[in-house]
């Protein structure tokens, strides 16, 4: 019985020490979300895509990312506006969609900048890189959603963008159940692509 109860122990200690080695490689290859605003404006806020609803109607995740940039836009601390995103989930191309709604939110058509390939978030943040030095654009805050942001920030600094991450709120309605579980999904999904050599 003794040795049993030691056993267990045991494999628990072993359990407990691999997650924790993971989590500390975790947490220095993927640092938190640079959050801070080390200036007043910057050139255009990148909006990360997400797919639209099967009508072509903005989805709630959409929405929130989208409202957030029209804030920073009315605010003046960003003079244009990058949606980012291509047709992943369905036909919807998510950069038209964000930006129709944009301009419902009342943004003037001219301050929106499209990039319509990207389908990941690798791909939202590299296009991205190329948009801006195409549009002259020298720094750009990147808006996402809160258990995204991690993520983002990781291909933001990837890009060798100059940026700050802006943490979009999170839809009405959505549970803290279900939003612990896209943070989970999230950061295994960054941490098993690590391992596949997609670093």
């Amino acid at each position: 019985m003794k040795r049993i109860k030691e056993w267990i122990l045991g494999c628990v200690g072993l359990i407990l020490g691999f997650l924790g080695v993971n989590l500390l490689i975790f947490k220095i290859l993927f640092p938190g979300p640079k959050k801070r605003w080390e200036q007043d404006t910057y050139d255009c806020a990148v909006v990360c895509g997400y797919h639209a609803e099967e009508g072509g109607s903005p989805s709630r995740v959409m929405k929130c990312r989208v409202e957030k940039a029209v804030k920073l836009w009315k605010a003046r601390r960003v003079e244009y506006l990058l949606m980012s995103g291509g047709a992943v989930k369905n036909a919807y191309v998510e950069a038209e969609v964000m930006k129709r709604y944009a301009m419902e939110l009342g943004v003037p058509e001219q301050y929106i900048v499209e990039e319509k390939e990207a389908d990941c978030t690798y791909r939202n943040l590299k296009n991205a890189a190329r948009v801006m030095k195409n549009c002259g654009f020298s720094d750009c805050a990147v808006v996402t959603s809160g258990w995204h942001l991690r993520k983002a920030d990781h291909y933001a600094r990837r890009a060798g963008l100059t940026y700050v991450m802006v943490r979009a709120k999170e839809p009405e309605g959505q549970s803290l159940k279900e939003t612990l579980s896209l943070y989970w999904e999230t950061n295994l999904h960054m941490y098993l692509n690590l391992w596949k050599g997609y670093y």
